[in-house]
């Protein structure tokens, strides 16, 4: 089972180095790390806007 996994982890030079070296959970952490800012950036302007639109509905014309 481990030479299998050795063989299908090195069959990509890249991946190789990546899980040969341990910096493949760097890159996994990172990634998360800057798909929970984009994540959290839109839920901040999703909060804006709905403020905006209520402001805007509110005021008589």
């Amino acid at each position: 089972m481990n030479t299998l996994m050795n063989h299908i982890l090195f069959l990509n030079n890249l991946e190789g180095f990546f899980f040969g070296s341990g910096k493949a959970h760097v890159v996994t952490g990172v990634s998360l790390i800057i798909l929970a800012g984009i994540a959290f950036s839109m839920w901040r302007m999703d909060r804006r806007l709905t403020q905006l639109e209520n402001e805007k509905n509110d005021t008589p014309s």
